[in-house]
């Protein structure tokens, strides 16, 4: 099995870049592949980076970019990702990042995994090992970190065939739930239901954030997510970084209840408090585990999640999904009145290019019409 680093995009930050470079070099790991993908011409004002890159042996892949922009990027994400990757087999272990977002000492901890074979059924793997990832928002589901990630180029190929529908069907998708999605949705009734209600991040905000928790704590649709994505993370994603303290963060995060974990600001290993947007990044897997096995104080979100766990954790799990369609649903048509009360115009993702037509985010959800 080859191991590769992936860098794709532009290069932004070129002194940091070559610091990461720099960083790679002094790992002296002579068989790994080191590539570089970008667009055409980019690499004309940094002369000294494509040096550095041939005296290491890196592989420089540039294409013209699409002249065609989504939210966040994506479509640019995608090619860069997917032209980087053609350039290597399936069975080949990558670590993939942005040069203006790169640091060795993550190559580093990707040097000492290994990809695990996934547990059988549940709902379905939809990767053939474990995808790494650095971090989620815990009370946004498939809200995980889009620039740096790891897994064998087989799967990570699924996140570089963005499907279009979800950008049309979803309203406020955020870049991170759309290159996720790809991989992780797949028919996912429960997902698909959550998705097309899915609220943005509220920034600055704190009464409508304080009403944003009120509305998801009370919700099953929420519950379910937050299930589903649990069962997901432990079966088909990983975690990068290593927990050194596990025993003591699930201990700890036994002490609070599901939504403390969530939203509250903790004194407490493995969660980042976004201030901001008033919720938590979970960028621990015995946090992910806290959530999974039920590891929380008793509160009302915690037994629907508990409840949720149950009826989808189990080796039917994929069944019970699909026979609660039309429960789902309705699920989503209340969340979605709910969500009316409040104003979600300005709640991310990013606007399209400059002067290219903008997409109305924040539409109203759709709504089941009687006759």
């Amino acid at each position: 099995m080859r191991r590769a680093v992936l860098i794709n995009g532009l290069i932004r930050t070129p002194d940091r870049f070559l610091t990461f470079l720099d960083g790679v070099a002094r790992l002296g790991v002579p068989d790994l592949v080191l590539i570089l993908s970008t667009w055409t011409g980019e690499m004309n004002a940094y002369p000294e980076i494509r040096a550095r890159l041939s005296r290491m042996g890196g592989i420089l892949v540039e294409q013209a970019p699409p002249d065609l922009f989504l939210p966040g990027h994506m479509l640019h994400q995608a090619l860069t990702l997917d032209l980087g990757l053609s350039l290597l087999d399936d069975g080949d272990f990558v670590f993939k990042a942005r040069p203006d977002i790169c640091n060795h000492w993550d190559v580093l901890e990707f040097m000492a995994h290994a990809p695990e074979r996934l547990p059988p059924g549940r709902l379905g793997p939809r990767f053939g090992h474990r995808v790494l990832n650095v971090g989620m928002f815990g009370a946004h589901p498939l809200y995980i970190n889009d620039i740096i990630f790891a897994g064998l180029a087989g799967d990570l190929r699924r996140l570089a065939q963005i499907s279009f529908l979800p950008g049309v069907k979803y309203p406020r998708i955020a870049p991170e739930q759309w290159l996720w999605s790809a991989g992780l949705l797949a028919g996912n009734a429960v997902l698909d239901a959550w998705l097309s209600v899915n609220p943005g991040l509220i920034f600055n905000d704190p009464p409508r954030n304080a009403r944003l928790r009120q509305i998801l704590a009370a919700s099953p649709l929420f519950a379910k997510a937050l299930a589903v994505q649990a069962i997901l993370t432990r079966d088909c994603l990983g975690f990068l970084h290593p927990d050194p303290h596990r025993d003591d963060i699930l201990d700890r995060a036994s002490r609070h209840t599901l939504d403390a974990l969530l939203w509250d600001p903790l004194d407490l290993p493995g969660i980042d408090h976004l201030k901001p947007a008033q919720l938590n990044t979970f960028v621990s897997a015995a946090l992910t585990d806290a959530l999974h096995d039920g590891l929380h104080r008793s509160s009302d979100l915690g037994e629907l999640v508990r409840a949720a766990m149950q009826r989808y954790g189990g080796p039917d799990g994929a069944r019970w999904i699909s026979q609660d369609r039309n429960l789902l649903q309705q699920d989503a048509a209340k969340l979605a009145t709910q969500l009316a009360e409040i104003d979600l115009s300005d709640t991310r993702p990013m606007h399209d290019h400059p002067g290219h037509r903008q997409r109305p985010h924040g539409a109203s959800a759709w709504r089941v019409m009687s006759a």
